[in-house]
């Protein structure tokens, strides 16, 4: 979820309230919703539908921040007339008046509200050891993480410069290039951002990189790879010496891969290609060293991160991915020379984009091994790896790695 708010002539601290109420009415809508219905006498009409909206806002201050009631109150009825809805401001008003007064409480507990009721069946069949946790997850605010580029300065002294910001930080223990800030602030008053002395990308996407251990001279096409975090992290971990293909399918997606690699100053052939179909791009000719296929999914492992997901996501888009994800495999794998190894990721928890489809893979690939690889701390499956929201200290991904034999 990428939260643009540019067009608006508005101060960081305005902006950045803005983007808390985006993001948190996108989180807590299911319960929000339900609280709005249960002050309502009647629903509000589809035609007047931003008066719900409105109301969904104001509750969403009262429950779930620190704004004075009086001003959560009077700032939403205000909204009424400037959204030319002036006839609902004693609407609204008493319905957030009654709001302060209520008990109210959810016959459907907060988790599962705050969740289609699809992606909690979904949930429960694959993790139901876990699916509390991974809800109750799903409703936090996630770290915010940095990756710091090796190239640039060392871990230590970004650190340093961090304190000297009166930023508050800690190394990350899991990653060797991360930190965690206490508090999330606004990319530009991160130390040398511009300057590319540091990128945001959460824990489990810097794993990636340990996993996949390119070394330099290595020839290696990461596809799906916009925005470029993981290539761009592969490339400061070897000095800026990979011979590195970054492709994706969507020419603005391929623009931020431009933009990623010129902040960090990196080098990469980038292209704008489908990689489920034949290669249009120049492949090396004894094949890639390493491949990395960061596969489009359905991104229920980063719910926490994208609350928008639980609402654009329907159930019937995991058979369409899984199709993508097949088609990715099988025409990626004979890129790869004998002897290299493929990563194929997904932000993902459900087992049939991640497992699942590896194994349908492997059955039709006798040439496809599964390679050990550590992780700190994901769950180990018979194929491949799994970290969990609330389960582990990152976003719910998928690992496994694929040995090409000769």
């Amino acid at each position: 979820m990428r939260a643009n708010f540019e067009k608006y002539d508005l101060s960081p601290k305005d902006r950045g309230f803005l983007q808390e109420l985006v993001y948190g009415i996108c989180r807590w809508y299911g319960e929000l919703d339900d609280f709005a219905a249960n002050l309502l006498h009647s629903p509000i009409r589809n035609k007047d539908r931003i008066v719900h909206f409105i109301l969904v806002t104001g509750l969403y201050q009262i429950r779930h921040l620190n704004t004075p009631a009086h001003a959560a109150v009077a700032e939403t009825v205000s909204a009424c007339k400037q959204l030319n809805k002036p006839w609902a401001k004693n609407l609204v008003n008493g319905c957030l008046r009654n709001a302060l007064r209520s008990n109210y409480q959810s016959a459907i507990t907060i988790e599962r509200l705050t969740h289609p009721e699809w992606m909690v069946e979904e949930i429960e069949a694959a993790w139901p050891r876990h699916v509390s946790a991974i809800l109750t997850a799903n409703n936090e605010r996630p770290a915010m993480c940095l990756r710091v580029n090796k190239i640039k300065t060392t871990r230590d002294d970004y650190l340093r410069e961090l304190l000297q910001a009166d930023l508050k930080a800690v190394f990350d223990p899991l990653s060797i290039d991360g930190i965690i800030l206490q508090q999330p602030v606004m990319v530009n008053q991160l130390p040398g951002f511009t300057d590319g002395m540091v990128s945001v990308q959460d824990t489990a996407a810097q794993l990636a990189c340990d996993i996949l251990q390119p070394d330099a001279g290595h020839s290696v096409l990461d596809a799906c790879s916009a925005p470029g975090g993981k290539a761009a992290h592969l490339l400061e971990r070897c000095d800026n010496q990979l011979k590195l293909d970054a492709i994706d399918i969507a020419e603005h997606r391929v623009q931020r891969l431009y933009d990623t690699f010129s902040r960090l100053q990196l080098k990469a052939n980038v292209y704008t290609a489908d990689a489920t179909s034949e290669p249009d791009w120049d492949t090396p000719a004894a094949g890639y060293d390493r491949i990395l296929i960061d596969a489009p999914c359905s991104g229920l492992g980063v719910i926490r991160r994208h609350p928008d997901i639980r609402h654009h996501r329907r159930r019937n888009d995991i058979a369409q991915l899984n199709s993508v994800q097949q088609a990715l495999l099988d025409n990626l794998w004979p890129l790869l020379k004998p002897g290299g190894r493929l990563l194929y990721t997904t932000c993902s928890i459900l087992p049939q984009e991640n497992q699942q489809q590896v194994a349908l893979f492997m059955s039709g690939h006798s040439d496809a091994i599964l390679a050990p690889f550590n992780h700190p701390c994901a769950l180990q499956l018979e194929i491949g790896q799994q970290t969990l929201p609330g389960v582990h200290p990152m976003d719910g991904f998928y690992y496994c790695v694929l040995y090409k034999s000769s």
